[in-house]
């Protein structure tokens, strides 16, 4: 043990004590002359070994972004992090070309933490030169990186995406009408769901009623009393229906006499506190209308869950996130991220709520490039799920005739893809007949009840002996049944599309679908979009950004050293 301690002393310099003086033990003259002179030494030694590193490490993806990029137009969009000159305060400590720096570190070290982010920043000797820190420098520590990104997410949130899109545009361009491949992915929320609706309401009640304890006017906080705050703040184990039950019955009640009690005083409070405690009241109204029903007598029970309403609150922290369902995969609660690639970059991210469809995807993507100014692509390339004739119709709609959706046609049958898809039936203009695709005939039309369209009837005798039978009606289907086929509003856009799958140009944008598949792939792996670091749908989005930023330089890279040039180089 001694002779490993005497080894290991032999190696590593000994840590100063606190305290020590900065300068060796010199004669005086020797030290005043450094001191004189130590600021620039410091510098010229930062440099030396800022030079040493860069130059071993020429490839690494920090390097190459800090010699090819530069973001003073993010800088620019951030100025008004810091207070501005003449106004009183310190001067600031780190700037804002530092902190934009820092932020594009953490997505480049897969969306870390801002403890992590610290650490990298004083530990890692690449991390530092990018960032614009001197070797001697003190480092952010994690509240002021915490509230950069904070202020970041509210006032700039797609600065840093917008800006490498324009960079990118300038250095490698590519046609501004290009087609744009689009998929969804899940990005799981940081909060977990809740054991059971009571716990829910418990917990959102108890945060609102420590919203007014900290926020309403002093005469006003006693209004909550401490028999309630108990009891929302209890959070007993609950393990059977019974015992669930019973602590229903205690919450509602408590709740409403709650909402009895302080409603009468959201006047007097401020606007803040007024729309909190509105935000707060009506997302515990929606839980109750969503799982509660309450019978003649006063009981309160769950409802049971194929009656629950769409797009459920599951969390009291997260208020935001709902439960992604994705046929093979498991639900997850988050959000539904929308990334829209073409063949070289990523042009739109979007993070909606998890529960939102994914037929819904082509539509949040132009109004993103159309708020932003970009143009519209020529086609948006994607599965199934974009298939429908209402989700053609609505990209049809929002980009003035300037899109077209470019996905396989749903098959009539649901999932089977051995049955005929309803394109396959032609209808006249009158939509008064309907030829199916052996050319039998049906006029018997009658409006739907639940859908924009009407459904035709072929009878049993219009198709016995067809030899297409297999291929048009279900296995389990009676031989003696009749056939419905439902035509929406929306069939000549299914007509228009199974047209155009079947040319060139269509077999070859379906075929490369596949493309956004790898980026996909690189984000949740590597850019660390597989689970939201912060709370909210806001902070999701502007996390989803930094990543898609990140992810289209490092793609650029990537590309032009394939071609066998440095980047940025025709």
């Amino acid at each position: 043990m001694h002779t490993t301690k005497r080894l290991g002393m032999a190696i590593l310099p000994s840590i100063a004590p606190s305290g020590t003086d900065d300068l060796p033990d010199v004669p005086p003259l020797v030290q005043y002359l450094v001191g004189g002179f130590l600021p620039p030494l410091l510098a010229w030694f930062t440099a030396l070994v800022y030079r040493l590193v860069v130059r071993r490490c020429a490839a690494h993806p920090l390097v190459l972004l800090g010699l090819r990029y530069d973001p003073a137009a993010v800088v620019a969009a951030c100025v008004g992090f810091h207070h501005a000159p003449g106004t009183r305060g310190a001067p600031p400590t780190f700037t804002i070309d530092q902190l934009v720096r820092a932020e594009i570190v953490r997505a480049w070290a897969d969306t870390c933490s801002d403890p992590a982010l610290e650490e990298l920043l004083a530990t890692h000797l690449l991390v530092r030169w990018f960032v614009g820190l001197p070797l001697t420098q003190a480092t952010p520590d994690h509240s002021t990186l915490a509230a950069f990104h904070a202020w970041m997410t509210i006032h700039a949130p797609a600065a840093l995406f917008r800006d490498v899109l324009t960079f990118l545009d300038r250095v490698d361009p590519e046609p501004a009408t290009a087609p744009q491949i689009v998929d969804t992915f899940a990005m799981a929320s940081p909060v977990a769901a809740s054991r059971s609706v009571a716990a829910l309401l418990s917990h959102l009640a108890l945060r609102m009623a420590r919203c007014w304890q900290h926020h309403a006017p002093a005469a006003l906080q006693t209004l909550v009393s401490t028999e309630a705050m108990q009891l929302l703040a209890a959070t007993p184990f609950l393990r059977t229906p019974s015992a669930r039950q019973h602590r229903l019955q205690l919450v509602v009640p408590a709740i409403q006499r709650l909402r009895a009690t302080l409603t009468p005083h959201l006047a007097s409070c401020d606007t803040a506190l007024q729309q909190a405690m509105a935000a707060y009241l009506t997302d515990i109204d929606k839980i109750m209308a969503d799982e509660l029903s309450i019978d003649s007598d006063g009981g309160i029970h769950e409802v049971p869950p194929t009656q629950r309403g769409e797009r459920r609150i599951i969390s009291a922290v997260d208020r935001e996130a709902t439960f992604r369902t994705h046929e093979g995969s498991p639900s997850v609660l988050g959000t539904n991220a929308i990334i829209s690639t073409t063949t070289t970059r990523i042009r739109a991210c979007i993070a909606l709520t998890g529960s939102t469809p994914d037929s819904e995807a082509p539509a949040a993507v132009l109004r993103q490039l159309q708020a932003a100014n970009q143009p519209v692509p020529e086609q948006i390339v994607m599965d199934q799920a974009a298939g429908w004739g209402k989700t053609r119709a609505s990209v049809d709609a929002i980009s003035d005739g300037q899109t077209q959706i470019v996905a396989w046609v749903p098959a009539s049958g649901g999932s089977d893809p051995n049955r005929f898809n309803v394109a396959q039936f032609q209808v006249d203009a009158e939509r008064t007949a309907c030829t199916c695709p052996h050319g039998v005939v049906s006029t018997r039309a009658y409006a739907h009840g639940a859908g924009d369209g009407v459904s035709f009837r072929f009878r049993a005798s219009d198709c016995r002996g067809c030899p297409l039978w297999a291929q048009c009606r279900d296995p389990q289907a009676q031989p003696n049944g009749h056939r419905t086929v439902f035509i929406s509003d929306y069939h000549p856009y299914l007509r228009a599309a199974l047209t155009f799958n079947q040319t060139p140009t269509g077999k070859a944008l379906l075929a490369g679908r596949w493309r956004v598949e790898p980026t996909i792939a690189w984000l949740v792996r590597y850019q660390g979009c597989r689970t939201a670091r912060r709370v909210g749908q806001a902070a999701a989005q502007v996390q989803l950004f930094q990543a898609c930023a990140v992810r289209n330089l490092f793609s650029w890279f990537s590309r032009t050293r394939r071609a066998g040039g440095a980047p940025g180089e025709s």
